[in-house]
Protein backbone atom coordinates (compact mmCIF):
# COMPACT_ATOMS: atom_id res chain seq x y z
CA UNK A 1 0.00 0.00 0.00
CA UNK A 2 2.67 2.74 0.76
CA UNK A 3 4.32 1.78 -2.37
CA UNK A 4 1.44 2.50 -4.29
CA UNK A 5 0.97 5.86 -2.54
CA UNK A 6 4.55 6.75 -3.48
CA UNK A 7 4.15 5.66 -6.86
CA UNK A 8 0.75 8.18 -7.22
CA UNK A 9 3.03 10.81 -5.74
CA UNK A 10 5.78 10.30 -8.11
CA UNK A 11 3.27 11.02 -11.43
CA UNK A 12 1.47 14.05 -9.77
CA UNK A 13 5.18 15.20 -9.44
CA UNK A 14 6.26 13.73 -13.09
CA UNK A 15 3.30 15.60 -14.32
CA UNK A 16 3.41 18.97 -12.57
CA UNK A 17 7.17 18.82 -14.34
CA UNK A 18 5.64 18.07 -17.34
CA UNK A 19 3.17 20.74 -17.18
CA UNK A 20 5.79 23.27 -16.54
CA UNK A 21 8.00 22.14 -19.26
CA UNK A 22 5.25 22.81 -21.75
CA UNK A 23 4.49 25.83 -20.02
CA UNK A 24 7.74 27.29 -20.63
CA UNK A 25 8.20 26.27 -24.61
CA UNK A 26 4.58 27.15 -25.07
CA UNK A 27 5.76 30.91 -23.68
CA UNK A 28 8.98 30.97 -26.06
CA UNK A 29 6.78 29.78 -28.69
CA UNK A 30 4.44 32.72 -28.13
CA UNK A 31 7.37 34.86 -27.43
CA UNK A 32 9.25 34.29 -30.83
CA UNK A 33 6.59 35.79 -32.72
CA UNK A 34 5.48 38.37 -30.36
CA UNK A 35 8.78 39.95 -29.36
CA UNK A 36 10.10 42.91 -31.66
CA UNK A 37 13.86 42.41 -32.04
CA UNK A 38 16.14 39.42 -32.72
CA UNK A 39 18.34 40.00 -29.08
CA UNK A 40 15.49 39.74 -27.21
CA UNK A 41 13.91 36.44 -29.08
CA UNK A 42 17.36 35.34 -28.47
CA UNK A 43 17.25 36.11 -24.83
CA UNK A 44 13.64 34.25 -24.33
CA UNK A 45 14.75 31.37 -26.77
CA UNK A 46 17.81 30.74 -24.30
CA UNK A 47 16.04 30.50 -21.00
CA UNK A 48 13.23 29.52 -21.39
CA UNK A 49 14.15 26.40 -23.52
CA UNK A 50 16.43 25.27 -21.52
CA UNK A 51 13.78 25.52 -18.36
CA UNK A 52 11.32 24.14 -20.46
CA UNK A 53 13.38 21.10 -21.43
CA UNK A 54 14.77 20.64 -18.00
CA UNK A 55 12.07 20.16 -16.48
CA UNK A 56 10.87 17.76 -18.82
CA UNK A 57 13.67 15.97 -18.61
CA UNK A 58 12.96 15.98 -14.72
CA UNK A 59 9.38 14.64 -15.06
CA UNK A 60 10.96 12.23 -17.34
CA UNK A 61 13.32 10.89 -14.92
CA UNK A 62 10.80 11.31 -11.84
CA UNK A 63 8.80 9.01 -13.78
CA UNK A 64 11.22 6.26 -14.83
CA UNK A 65 12.34 5.66 -11.33
CA UNK A 66 16.02 4.92 -10.51
CA UNK A 67 17.69 3.44 -13.18
CA UNK A 68 20.57 4.00 -15.69
CA UNK A 69 18.10 5.93 -17.74
CA UNK A 70 18.02 9.06 -15.24
CA UNK A 71 22.30 9.23 -15.68
CA UNK A 72 21.18 9.44 -19.14
CA UNK A 73 18.94 12.67 -18.93
CA UNK A 74 20.96 13.90 -16.84
CA UNK A 75 23.95 13.76 -18.87
CA UNK A 76 21.59 15.13 -21.65
CA UNK A 77 20.24 17.86 -19.40
CA UNK A 78 23.85 18.44 -18.74
CA UNK A 79 24.13 19.10 -22.59
CA UNK A 80 21.27 21.16 -23.22
CA UNK A 81 22.20 23.75 -20.25
CA UNK A 82 26.02 24.52 -21.82
CA UNK A 83 25.03 24.15 -24.99
CA UNK A 84 22.03 26.59 -24.87
CA UNK A 85 24.16 28.95 -23.00
CA UNK A 86 26.91 28.88 -24.84
CA UNK A 87 25.20 29.28 -28.73
CA UNK A 88 23.20 31.90 -26.97
CA UNK A 89 26.44 34.05 -26.33
CA UNK A 90 27.69 33.40 -29.65
CA UNK A 91 25.03 34.62 -31.47
CA UNK A 92 24.28 37.48 -30.07
CA UNK A 93 27.84 38.44 -29.94
CA UNK A 94 28.47 38.12 -33.45
CA UNK A 95 24.96 40.25 -33.51
CA UNK A 96 26.40 43.15 -32.24
CA UNK A 97 29.26 42.91 -33.91
CA UNK A 98 27.17 42.98 -37.23
CA UNK A 99 25.76 45.97 -35.95
CA UNK A 100 22.10 45.35 -35.22
CA UNK A 101 20.75 47.47 -32.88
CA UNK A 102 17.75 46.90 -30.14
CA UNK A 103 14.20 47.56 -30.88
CA UNK A 104 14.49 51.53 -29.12
CA UNK A 105 18.21 51.65 -28.66
CA UNK A 106 19.08 54.99 -28.96
CA UNK A 107 22.49 55.15 -30.66
CA UNK A 108 25.39 55.54 -29.14
CA UNK A 109 26.78 59.17 -28.31
CA UNK A 110 30.39 58.40 -28.52
CA UNK A 111 32.63 55.00 -28.68
CA UNK A 112 34.93 54.95 -25.48
CA UNK A 113 37.23 52.82 -27.18
CA UNK A 114 38.08 55.01 -29.91
CA UNK A 115 38.59 58.26 -27.76
CA UNK A 116 36.70 59.96 -29.83
CA UNK A 117 34.27 62.95 -27.72
CA UNK A 118 30.43 63.91 -28.93
CA UNK A 119 29.68 67.85 -28.20
CA UNK A 120 27.81 67.59 -25.04
CA UNK A 121 31.63 66.10 -23.56
CA UNK A 122 32.86 69.73 -24.14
Amino acid sequence: MAERSIRLIANITAIIFLLIGCFFLTVVTIGLFRLPDALSRLHLSSKCDTLGALSIFLASAIYAGWSYDVLRLVAIGFLVVITSVTSSHAIGRSALKMGLRNFEEEPPLSNPRSGEKNASDT
